[in-house]
Parts: structure tokens; C-alpha cells; sequence
């Protein structure tokens, strides 16, 4: 999910649930209109990722569980807030260096009380916030895909965000003879002044 909130925010949403194929992508479904559902009536982030916590852990016997990843800008100051559960790492491209940002909690719904990881990052003119689930990393070699990773993201030179990408998407599957192993959505925001 990417959109506009009123008051000059720009959030953009990722879930990957477990497994792979039309399940996983069903139940991915559900946690993002949740939480798009509780930040639209007002809700912090957090307070809404929470929310989604509860309601997947009383569904609990279905034993489904699902990554939550947010990236909150604030257009005017250019500060971005991550909210992560069990997700990826997401990736920040800036003239000569990508920095990543990590997670090592549990995905959504699999503990009543979750703990979210949290950071905050100031983005300027030019740079690029990336996505990705895990699907994507895990299809690099072991070990070192955070590593690889940045060195793609450096590779890729396409301007818009949807070609930067299907850049990044069309490298990573070079790694394992352009077969996907995992289901690998890949989320790209540019930032630009006005």
C-alpha cells in the first residue's frame, strides 16, 4: 500500500504472509487493509500495527501470521518513521551509499504482546526508499545478502521509482536462474523537492 494522508504524510505499507501463493498473498491482503482502515480513522502506526497483532492472534487457531513493514514520511520535514515486525530490511539509497534498516522481532500475530521495532531517518532530495520482502533477500547468496543487496541497489541506476524496482527485482532473480523460490514484492519510493 503506498498513499497520501491528509497533513502532509506519505505512508507506504508492505506485509508478507506466511508461506507463499494465494494464501500468503490473502492474508497479506488483510493485515494491509487493516492497517490502512485504523491509520485512515486516525490511529497511530503503532497503535494501529497492534490492533492487527490482536486480531491475528484470535485467529490464531487458522495459524496465521504475517510480517508488518511502514515507512511513515512527513513531506515537509522529510522525516521518515519505520515500523517493523518480523519484516525485511529496508534499504535507503543516497548519492554514494545505501544504508539498511533492520528488524529482528516476530511477525504480527504470533505473541499477544509483540515488541515493534522502531526507527526514524531524515530523507533529502534524490534519495530512495526501498521494500522488500524476504522472499527477495533470501534468493541472494547466504550470508551476505544485505551486503549483496546494497551492491545491487548501487547497480541500479533507472530514475523512476518503478524502474529502479523492477531493477533491483530483475538482478535478484539473475542469483537463482530467474526462478523465484518465495514470493518477492519489491517497494520503491523516490524523494524529490517541489
Amino acid at each position: 500500500m503506498c498513499r497520501q494522508e491528509d497533513g502532509g504524510r506519505f505512508v507506504m505499507c508492505l506485509s508478507d504472509g506466511m508461506g507463499s501463493g494465494m494464501e500468503a498473498c490473502k492474508e497479506s491482503e488483510t493485515v494491509v487493509e487493516l492497517l490502512e482502515q485504523f491509520m485512515e480513522s486516525g490511529f497511530s502506526q503503532e497503535t494501529a500495527a497492534k490492533m492487527v497483532n490482536s486480531a491475528l492472534v484470535l485467529k490464531g487457531q487458522e495459524g496465521m501470521f504475517s510480517t508488518v513493514d511502514i515507512c511513515a514520511v512527513d513531506l515537509y520535514t522529510g522525516i521518515c518513521n519505520f515500523l517493523k515486525a518480523g519484516a525485511a530490511s529496508t534499504f535507503i539509497k543516497r548519492d554514494h551509499w545505501v544504508e539498511s534498516i533492520t528488524s529482528e522481532s516476530l511477525a504480527a500475530g504470533l505473541v499477544q504482546q509483540i515488541d515493534f521495532e522502531t526507527a526514524s531517518r531524515k530523507l533529502y532530495h534524490g534519495d530512495y526508499l526501498i521494500m522488500m520482502t524476504d522472499g527477495v533477500l533470501d534468493a541472494l547468496p547466504d550470508q551476505k545478502e544485505e551486503e549483496t543487496m546494497k551492491e545491487i541497489i548501487m547497480d541500479v541506476h533507472e530514475e523512476s521509482p518503478k524502474d529502479f524496482g523492477r531493477g533491483i527485482l530483475e538482478r535478484v532473480l539473475g542469483y537463482s536462474d530467474y526462478h523465484a523460490r518465495d514470493d518477492m514484492t519489491v517497494l520503491v519510493a523516490g524523494v524529490w523537492k517541489k
